[in-house]
């Protein structure tokens, strides 16, 4: 997102609605935001991390017991209240990568899906794409 007209795509309501959604607020930090979830149920923590870049689009970061998640240059934030879900998104010419977080501290990166995808039958995908046609169909506009 190189257009200066255009809004970022992280600003204090949008982090604000995070902290919401995932029933905990979001901590500033020095160049960002951060917040952690934790499962008591599934024994399992995540931090995330969301800094806003310069020309608008932001870098969020996941980070487990057991890996580290990164998209950047993520230009969309959808707030799915029904799914107690976060969905951060780039998208880049005909191609679309989400990184998806829960109020349970569940976290999935779903990278280069071909956008056509999302719109495709269902019933036609293999189950490794329906994965993610389904986990990313509310990007599709």
């Amino acid at each position: 997102m190189t257009d200066n007209n255009k809004r970022p795509v992280i600003d204090s309501d949008t982090i604000d609605g995070i902290g919401k959604l995932l029933s905990n607020p979001m901590l500033e930090t020095e160049s960002g935001w951060k917040i952690n979830l934790v499962s008591k149920l599934k024994k399992t923590e995540i931090s995330l991390e969301i800094y806003p870049e310069e020309d608008g689009t932001a870098l969020i970061s996941v980070y487990t017991e057991n890996a580290h998640l990164q998209l950047q240059e993520c230009n969309s934030i959808i707030l799915s209240e029904m799914l107690s879900e976060v969905i951060f998104t780039a998208e880049y010419g005909d191609k679309i990568s989400g990184l998806i977080v829960s109020m349970q501290g569940d976290c999935s990166l779903y990278s280069n899906v071909k956008k056509k995808l999302l719109s495709s039958d269902l019933s036609e995908l293999t189950s490794e794409k329906l994965i993610a046609a389904v986990a990313l169909s509310l990007t599709d506009n």
